[in-house]
């Protein structure tokens, strides 16, 4: 199991996904690591995949799993 956190590329942000809506194409945001959305290894890939199409000013990195 892991979670998403991004870091903005300008302003150096730092944030966590809490959850993502693929068919607004958005994902809300938590600064509390504990209320991220918790992704399987499975679908993480694909979370992170659309991310970057949704939000491709921030990079998104994998935290408490490995693919």
């Amino acid at each position: 199991m892991c979670k998403i956190k991004w870091t903005n590329r300008f302003s150096g942000e730092i944030g966590y996904v809490k959850k993502l809506n693929y068919r607004e194409r958005y994902f809300e945001n938590t600064w509390d690591e504990r209320e991220a959305k918790i992704f399987s290894r499975d679908t993480v890939a694909k979370a992170i995949e659309k991310l970057s199409e949704y939000c491709p000013q921030n990079i998104y990195e994998i935290i408490g799993g490995k693919l």
